[in-house]
């Protein structure tokens, strides 16, 4: 089993952030452990500033030594970059872009990998050291795979919860966008809960059916680990999931790090 470690720890080595789609989380990361962990939507240029001085004051002197970043969203990342740059006075470490991935990809376009789905197989598999997948609840849902000898092996996307939502009201005349949640009944009763069990339950049986699919292909079952934004909300409906780590794409980016100054 993993654990999430608690905001106590090591003394900070560094920043790292992971910019997603919808959400920023960022955290201090000291000999594989992340702590004070904040979340801000990735748009949200203040709030980002506001977190990274709220980190940079667990520091000597108030300034990280170093700061480790994974993007899949180009534009943000370049904000992010500068405003490091003239806040902390520093050059990020950017995964794919400088600082190497974290482990070996074993696929035709290594390049062409969301360093976050990297990330946090490489982080999984550091503490398990044996074969093991990540499902990844975010705006994009990943299932990802790692073999035995620790390399990524590739994986599945599907649309995340909010995204199926949206689709569904864009394009169909009546279909209202509704918030996200598991109604008590499989069975919706009216429009929304109708659309709420689909969304949420349709999810939940395409990962199960996506694990048990890649756990015959491998022919064991390996550990399954949960993560993502929409983790909590998931978690209790996927009882084929090992293990919950929330942070699990920091620590990879904080791996990639200690990985590259070696």
């Amino acid at each position: 089993m993993i654990a999430d470690p608690d905001a106590g720890g090591p003394s900070p080595q560094l920043i790292v952030i992971d910019i997603g789609n919808t959400r920023t989380a960022l955290g201090s990361w000291a000999d594989g452990e992340v702590s004070r962990v904040s979340r801000v939507p990735t748009e949200d240029t203040e709030g980002f500033a506001a977190a990274l001085a709220s980190l940079g004051a667990f520091f000597t002197g108030g300034r990280a030594p170093a700061v480790a970043i994974g993007s899949v969203v180009p534009q943000a990342l370049a904000r992010a970059v500068e405003q490091i740059g003239t806040a902390l006075h520093l050059e990020a470490s950017v995964v794919g872009q400088g600082l190497p991935l974290p482990m070996e990809v074993d696929l035709p376009a290594p390049q062409a990998v969301g360093v976050d789905r990297v990330c946090c197989a490489a982080a999984a598999f550091e503490r398990i050291q044996s074969a093991c997948m990540v499902v990844d609840f975010g705006t994009a849902i990943t299932a990802d795979v790692v073999g035995d000898d620790g390399h990524f092996l590739g994986g599945a996307i599907l649309p995340g919860a909010r995204l199926q939502s949206r689709a569904l009201h864009a394009y169909t005349a009546k279909l209202p966008e509704v918030e996200i949640a598991f109604p008590s009944e499989p069975i919706g009763r009216d429009t929304v809960t109708a659309i709420q069990t689909g969304v949420c339950r349709g999810i939940a049986g395409a990962v199960r059916g996506i694990v048990e699919d890649i756990a015959t292909h491998l022919g064991k079952w390996p550990q399954v680990v949960g993560t993502g934004g929409d983790l909590d909300l998931f978690l209790p409906h996927c009882d084929f999931l090992d293990s919950a780590v929330a942070n699990l794409s920091l620590m990879g980016i904080g791996l990639a790090w200690a990985k590259g100054r070696k």
